[in-house]
């Protein structure tokens, strides 16, 4: 890491007795110039520390630090002028965004202080910058691993078509969704499920794994909805505690032969229905339990209805229906419908890109602001 000083400054007496009497003690390079301080930078740094004068002919020393700024952004920039211009002052720290204001004259022993200083700040925005870096790039693996985790946008069964997808609002989310043929004895079974953990972003990543992980393992073994989300909501209740996290689920079993459905509501909104035959929406509502890990002993109930050929389930998280456009508007349920409505005669997969493209398309130019979720289920004909 480089703990070179750069000073520049058109008095060659002033760089020299600076150069004499820092020698020792700091890596000093000079410049006469404000433009021959520039070429410095570009064939010769990088530099920790760039000192300048303010009146020089031809490029004062905030046209210089601006240069520099663009040039070496992670150099430290100060300025060292017998001005005592106070707007001059302002500009500079303005326009350079300098660390330091220095007048002259100035003792060596206190321009050898604020170069320690400078340096210093040099080698925190170095770690700072090295540590983003690596950050960004541990971000792009956790997502890389969250997407891994999500089923493939469409699998079909013989007797229904299923996909689904998740919009982040950041590089991971909270939102999770999952379908899969439930290993069991008895009647093929097929859970499809969404959630939606508080907040977003890594932490609720992580959460969106642990319950994940916990649904899997559960849905392994003979077991109810009800049971499974009780069992999820006591593991998630000992993991958060004390933090103030939670998750709201929508679990729901499809058996495949009598195409009846029976879900669990965990905080989380209804799952909607069409049918596409006599054009009509509803819900699967009923009595919603608390959140999952709020209360490790709260109570779930389970429903249960059977589903008519065609009809379409579409799972979704609220990062959808409460997007707000630039000008404040909200997309809505009802906007879902109709596109649910207009497309319901194309595949799961098509239904699910056809929603999320009319919300982007909303949103324009912004972006969700939450993170958005939605599972299409098509019962067969």
């Amino acid at each position: 890491m480089s703990n070179r000083v750069l000073l520049v400054d058109d008095d060659p007496n002033i760089l020299a007795a600076f150069k004499r009497q820092l020698r020792k003690k700091a890596d000093i390079e000079t410049a006469a110039s404000g433009a021959a301080g520039l070429e410095i930078l570009k064939g010769g740094g990088p530099f920790a520390v760039v000192v300048t004068d303010y009146c020089m002919p031809e490029m004062n020393g905030i046209e210089f630090l601006a240069q520099v700024r663009r040039v070496s952004p992670d150099s430290v920039r100060m300025m060292l002028t017998g001005s005592a211009d106070l707007a001059a002052a302002i500009q500079a720290v303005n326009q350079g965004n300098i660390f330091r204001f220095l007048t002259k004259p100035c003792a060596s022993e206190e321009l050898l202080e604020v170069l320690k200083a400078g340096i210093e700040e040099y080698r925190r925005i170095h770690r700072e910058r090295k540590f983003n870096k690596r950050t960004r790039r541990w971000l792009k693996q956790a997502m890389e691993v969250q997407q891994c985790l999500l089923p493939g946008k469409s699998s079909g069964w013989q007797e229904l078509d299923i996909a689904g997808r998740s919009v982040f609002c950041d590089q991971t989310g909270g939102d999770y969704y999952d379908y899969f043929e439930k290993s069991e004895t008895g009647e093929p079974t097929i859970s499809v499920v969404v959630g939606d953990v508080s907040d977003h972003g890594l932490p609720s990543a992580l959460l969106m794994t642990t319950a994940r992980a916990t649904l899997r393992e559960c849905a392994s073994r003979p077991a109810s909805p009800r049971q499974i989300v009780s069992h999820i909501n006591r593991r998630l209740a000992q993991d958060v505690q004390d933090t103030g996290r939670f998750m709201t689920l929508f679990y729901a079993e499809i058996e495949r032969a009598t195409r009846s459905i029976r879900w669990v509501r965990a905080g989380h909104d209804p799952a909607i229905t069409y049918d596409p035959r006599a054009g009509q929406f509803a819900e699967l509502n009923g009595q919603s339990g608390l959140p999952l890990g709020v209360f490790d002993e709260a109570v779930y109930e389970e429903h249960r209805r059977e589903l008519g050929p065609e009809q379409i389930v579409a799972l979704a998280t609220d990062g959808i229906w409460e997007a707000r456009s630039a000008e404040g508007r909200v997309f809505g349920k009802k906007r879902m419908q109709e596109v649910i409505r207009e497309h319901a005669a194309r595949p799961a997969a098509e239904i699910v890109e056809q929603t999320l493209e009319e919300l982007q398309r909303f949103l324009h130019p912004g972006q969700v602001q939450d993170d958005a979720t939605l599972v299409v289920v098509k019962v067969g004909g």
